[in-house]
């Protein structure tokens, strides 16, 4: 069974595949940028990052990533750490953390954690939790996730409430990935729902959401891949945002 899809790490919003350490070649290295134009008149938004990830036995895992990003015009820096690790043969636990020492668009940190629980063979079960603040906004996020395998294809479906500004919203989440080969994948997200928008400098609201996203690894020798993505998503009122991300990753 291939778990890929957020049962390594938790996999709360991001459109990037997830590592896909081996026994053989423990540790990735991936360099990656995105770009994203908006409408109503709104500059593109731009994103580059370094990420590294190990594996040291099945479901333990550790990540780190670095991250220089522009939007509204605004550059801001922030480091990525994640890890997971078995808590028995059945239940995982992971964790994430992150940071924006400049903080001009970005959040200043968040901090979540969740469980991955497999009550059957190829069932999985996630739920989690995470803070995020802003200096003028504190978003509170859950997450219960529903996940299946069926021979190359996995799917899920989840349910993501959250408290921020006063309101309470949720939204809902639909994925599907297709395997092939020893470890590429190619995947469908839809999502839809109420979500805490950043929508200027340090200006968070509640928005009505919609996103469709296209993601994938490809594997085009035993130690390189190249990860991509794209997507688009509105916004409610606020624009529309159309992103292009593209990686290269390295196994060792």
């Amino acid at each position: 069974m291939r778990r890929l899809g957020c049962a390594a790490v938790i996999c709360w919003a991001t459109l990037a595949p997830a590592q896909a350490e081996t026994a053989d070649r423990p540790t990735t290295l991936e360099v990656a940028h995105e770009r994203a134009s908006l409408s109503n008149g709104q500059t593109d938004w731009r994103e580059t990052s370094l990420q590294i990830g190990h594996r040291y036995a099945p479901r333990q895992a550790a990540g780190l990533a670095l991250r220089q990003t522009r939007r509204f015009g605004l550059d801001d820096t922030a480091i990525d750490l994640s890890g997971s690790q078995p808590l028995d043969e059945r239940l995982t636990a992971s964790l994430e953390a992150s940071a924006s020492p400049t903080h001009r668009v970005l959040a200043k940190h968040a901090l979540g954690a969740s469980l991955q629980y497999e009550f059957a063979p190829a069932w999985l079960l996630h739920t989690g939790f995470k803070n995020t603040r802003y200096d003028n906004a504190n978003v509170n996020q859950g997450l219960l996730m529903l996940e299946r395998y069926v021979a190359s294809f996995s799917g899920s479906i989840a349910w993501r409430p959250v408290s921020a500004l006063g309101t309470h919203a949720h939204g809902f989440e639909l994925r599907g990935n297709y395997y092939y080969g020893d470890k590429s994948l190619v995947g469908l997200i839809l999502a839809s729902g109420q979500e805490a928008t950043t929508v200027s400098s340090q200006t968070v609201a509640l928005a009505d959401v919609r996103s469709v996203a296209l993601v994938g690894r490809h594997w085009v020798r035993d130690d390189w891949a190249v990860t991509y993505a794209i997507s688009r998503t509105r916004q409610g009122s606020f624009y529309d945002r159309n992103g292009v991300r593209l990686g290269v990753q390295y196994a060792f």
